[in-house]
């Protein structure tokens, strides 16, 4: 027994049912102490209570505010009572309120727009409305409560119907009782000495060797607890992290409101590429337009589109405002600065240069269960010199590996990068290859360097796709992102 338990039952010993105010005085204990004693005791069987229901009124703090200036129809037949009171100068909501009782009530009643008292209105504006008076009894007297609840049941009903007294239940134990097998838990108790628990004394002393400890009792019930739990995408996209960090990755982040310039063009997607269409990507109109004016790619990026793409280049196009649809316009501004600060150089100082970047992005998506239109995805970036698919292949196993996923490469088209994969990882809850995303080697159109002289390699995948992937709980994305929080506190901890 735990020292709790075993005091109270010393107090029950006799056998006789004992009430919980006396059990206090008897025992010494803090009430929650006792309570918690007689709850294990009772899912035992060592003890039995008797439990009675309480009520008890408190008035909310509208109430409250009616006590000290009288209710809202009582001061509308107040206002009507000294003069001419018309319906369309009632301005404030305790005045409408207050005419809206008065109405129903039959207190007053409306004549050529003036608001007139009945007889019963005239009567109230000299002893108080039912309400009022029911109201002040309550709020001086909180037991009267019972009283009225009898004789004016209606007119409480009311105030409770208009939020103005709560009424709250509690269930509490009377007295408590020892069971024989209580009782003979007690004896046993006694006889074995054993410990429920360790404290400075005993370690220090030595007096617990030899002694018996008692078993937890992990099959009682208790007041369930919320502990905080971490959202699982955030718990991914930190562990994401660490993967990166582990492998000499600096993390980078940009903004998520750009030019079409950094989403598209400075990506070698050409202007006329479905990607660019309103059923793919969100344009913005405020800002409607992003000025590329003083961007010093912009005149390179240009001549590529114009060279490779043919036709013309829309400085306007690039300049649409849009929010992103990838966390590429990140590793496009650390590949300008990286190649900008080399200047070209033949030398390998400072390389190879890794970045990674973690952060929502936004497609006009059809929504499916492992699509959304709002998503976070994560990508990587290595810069170096003569680095290959192989390369590649092998920085992202190890880089998805600790999340679980093995992965699988298939030849892809991709503007920015050539050649191109998709990769993809199989998935037990629906037997298939899930596709995850994106990767390949920066084209030279988008570096403006030779490929002999640096390389750039490069990936990314949504977070939610890996969830789908590694936790059988999700069935769908949109899961994660439901405006209640109940399926995060019930899901596993581990």
């Amino acid at each position: 027994m735990h020292r709790y338990e075993y005091t109270l039952m010393n107090a029950l010993k006799g056998g006789k049912p004992i009430g919980i105010a006396e059990l206090l005085s008897e025992t010494g204990m803090k009430r929650e102490e006792l309570l918690w004693a007689v709850e294990n005791l009772l899912h035992r069987n060592a003890v039995e209570a008797e439990r009675t229901e309480t009520e008890s009124v408190e008035l909310t703090a509208e109430g409250q505010s009616y006590i000290a200036e009288m209710m809202p129809e009582e001061n509308l037949l107040k206002k009507a009572s000294v003069g001419k009171l018309s319906v369309s100068s009632l301005k404030s909501k305790e005045e409408r309120i207050g005419f809206q009782w008065a109405k129903k009530k039959g207190l007053a009643e409306i004549s050529n727009g003036i608001i007139t008292l009945t007889h019963e209105g005239e009567k109230a504006i000299k002893s108080g409305t039912e309400e009022g008076n029911a109201l002040r009894s309550i709020g001086k007297k909180p037991e009267s409560y019972f009283s009225l609840i009898e004789s004016e049941k209606q007119t409480v009903l009311n105030l409770m119907g208009r939020g103005l007294i709560t009424i709250k239940k509690k269930r509490e134990i009377s007295w408590v009782k020892a069971t024989p097998k209580g009782l003979a838990e007690l004896s046993e108790e006694r006889q074995a000495d054993r410990i429920d628990a360790l404290d400075k004394g005993m370690i220090s002393s030595g007096s617990w060797q030899g002694r018996e400890f008692k078993p937890y009792g992990i099959d009682l019930n208790v007041e369930r607890s919320n502990a905080a739990v971490r959202h699982p995408v955030r718990l991914l996209s930190r562990k994401l992290k660490n993967s990166y960090l582990s492998m000499g990755f600096i993390q980078s982040t940009g903004p998520i409101i750009e030019p079409a310039f950094w989403v598209f063009d400075s990506l070698f997607v050409p202007q006329d590429h479905p990607a660019r269409d309103l059923q793919d990507t969100f344009y913005l109109s405020n800002p409607g337009k992003i000025s590329i004016s003083g961007e010093e790619s912009a005149e390179m990026i240009a001549k590529a589109h114009i060279e490779s793409w043919g036709g013309e280049w829309s400085k306007a196009e690039a300049e649409q405002a849009l929010l992103r649809t990838h966390t590429t316009n990140i590793s496009v501004r650390n590949i300008r600065k990286v190649l900008s600060e080399r200047h070209e150089d033949t030398g390998s100082g400072g390389l190879p240069a890794k970045f990674f970047s973690i952060g929502r992005v936004f497609r006009n998506e059809n929504i499916d269960y492992r699509h959304l239109a709002d998503f976070y995805q994560h990508e990587g970036i290595v810069i170096s010199r003569n680095l290959t698919l192989s390369n590649l292949f092998h920085i992202m196993i190890s880089i998805y590996r600790p999340l679980g996923l093995e992965l699988r490469f298939k030849p892809a088209y991709f503007p920015f990068v050539e050649p191109g994969v998709e990769f993809y990882a199989y998935s037990e809850k629906t037997k298939e290859l899930i596709e995850m995303g994106g990767a390949g080697i920066i084209r030279n159109e988008i570096t403006g360097v030779p490929r002999k002289n640096i390389t750039v390699l490069a990936w990314g995948s949504g977070l939610e796709r890996i969830l789908l992937l590694n936790d059988s709980s999700i069935k769908s994305v949109a899961e994660l992102y439901n405006g209640g929080i109940g399926w995060l506190r019930n899901r596993r901890m581990i």
